[in-house]
């Protein structure tokens, strides 16, 4: 009963700085990754808030789990660093328990979190992924909403150019509006001026809603008539009040078909990425294949054609050979030569190209394959960092353990970038490059938990002190 309790004490120790440090890191990745970096593709574009949190909740969701291990790592050396700071881990270890034994149900806890990790990254995060790419994708598509300013003609309207001779203090009123009007593809065939007016929408922002006051339209009207010198006629409109409907479609928020983005590797589970490397490489096969072929048929063949003649010439003598051909028939045999070459170094650069293309593909593919379980593992190797550190380091709250738990995550997340970008390089295999930060971690962390079991003092400064002193005794009395 007594072990229970104590389980659910390092349990409950855990859970809270574990969930407030991943909404912390989830927003701060948030700001960064989201909308700092995609901002100016929002401003100015008249988005609805609906788009709008829709994007930011899909983003949210999407990057829950590249910080789950910093909430671990965190949140591990925040609770043995509190339990440790409070004596409760003294008193555990003096009643009998060793560090692993305190450790086993947050360990639990962590496999099964682990475990919630790979299916959210396999079933729920490719979903998610389509739906921000998409439409993220149609935001970007989107034209800016109409701003038009006093005293500049305003084309991003199509068909349509505009001017705005001045605005009122509340922006309702403006004064000497100037349009004209290209839709019907003939020129500047309708002008339309205007001593004041109004812009507003219709409700479903459809169309742009131009009153206007106290003005002239005028209009040039082809008679149709082929025997006519004067062709065209001029229509005028003297008016109180015109309204100007102008449609709005290429300012509305468009949606792509998602079916488009679903050949993306971030789209797909691993058993969709296993399939979808087993073609690659099918097809990687048959572009080597048709290399070697068309290396055979247009190169290699070519140039034993060419050693046969070769020899013929060593037989016969150079001038021999060449003397029988007439100068049409010397660049004429020279311009074949070039075309055939040509030829042939355009076929192989192309399929090089292409086999390029493949490789790249299939190293994308295999990264993700490996990231969506490779990070479920590091929720592992870093709760075997962060425990040990807190009991360790034995300070709990925000000072010590947040700073250490950063140094930590920033080398291991410096590394994976690294050895990511060595990977996409093609410097590294895929699976090498993945993995290698955790093989990294992996003896960091047994050596801190072994430090810990046995109530080391790597992080009590007074301790280096005592061995630098009795260093310089050693010399003195030497």
């Amino acid at each position: 009963m007594l072990l229970k309790r104590l389980h659910s004490l390092t349990i409950k120790t855990f859970l809270p700085p574990f969930i407030i440090t991943l909404f912390v890191s989830v927003f701060l990745f948030f700001l960064v990754e989201i909308v700092i970096t995609y901002l100016d593709d929002f401003i100015g574009k008249g988005l609805k808030t609906t788009d709008l949190l829709k994007l930011f909740a899909y983003a949210w969701i999407a990057i829950i789990p590249q910080c789950i291990p910093l909430a671990v790592l965190l949140a591990s050396i925040m609770s043995f660093g509190n339990l440790a700071e409070n004596y409760e881990l003294a008193a555990m270890k003096s009643s009998g328990l060793s560090l692993l034994r305190i450790m086993k149900p947050m360990l639990v806890v962590i496999l099964m979190l682990a475990g919630l990790t790979f299916l959210f990254n396999n079933f729920i995060l490719p979903v998610v992924h389509l739906k921000f790419t998409s439409l993220l994708y149609d935001i970007r598509q989107k034209k800016p909403t109409v701003n038009i300013r006093e005293g500049i003609f305003y084309n991003g309207i199509e068909n349509y150019s505009l001017r705005v001779g001045k605005k009122s203090e509340n922006k309702d009123t403006l004064k000497d509006i100037y349009i004209y009007d290209h839709s019907a593809h003939l020129g500047n065939v309708i002008q339309m001026y205007a001593k004041t007016g109004k812009i507003t929408t219709t409700a479903d922002t459809s169309e742009l809603v131009i009153i206007l006051r106290d003005g002239n339209r005028y209009e040039e009207v082809d008679n149709g008539s082929s025997f006519s010198t004067v062709k065209k006629s001029l229509s005028q409109l003297n008016y109180k009040q015109l309204q100007v409907n102008i449609p709005l479609q290429d300012f509305k928020l468009k949606r792509t078909n998602e079916e488009l983005f679903k050949g993306n590797e971030e789209m797909l589970n691993v058993w969709q990425l296993d399939s979808v490397v087993d073609s690659t490489k099918r097809v990687l096969q048959r572009r080597l294949e048709n290399l070697t072929s068309q290396s055979i048929n247009n190169f290699y063949s070519r140039t034993e054609t060419f050693l046969k003649a070769k020899r013929n010439i060593a037989t016969v003598g150079v001038e021999a050979f060449y003397g029988s051909l007439t100068p049409d028939q010397f660049k004429q045999a020279t311009t074949n030569a070039l075309n055939i070459a040509r030829s042939a170094a355009g076929n192989i650069e192309a399929l090089e190209l292409n086999i390029d293309g493949e490789k790249d593909s299939l190293i994308r593919f295999l990264m993700e394959w490996h990231k969506k379980i490779v990070i479920c593992f590091a929720c592992i190797v870093l709760f075997f960092v962060g425990a040990p550190l807190g009991a360790i380091i034995r300070k709990g709250g925000l000072g010590m353990p947040v700073i250490v738990s950063v140094v930590f995550f920033l080398a291991y997340y410096i590394l994976t970038e690294m050895y990511m970008q060595l990977a996409l390089e093609g410097a590294l295999p895929p699976f090498i490059a993945l993995w290698m930060p955790l093989i990294i971690f992996l003896p960091i962390s047994i050596f801190l938990t072994v430090k810990a079991a046995k109530d080391s003092v790597i992080f009590d400064l007074s301790t280096y002190y005592r061995w630098i002193g009795k260093i310089f005794k050693a010399k003195e009395i030497v």
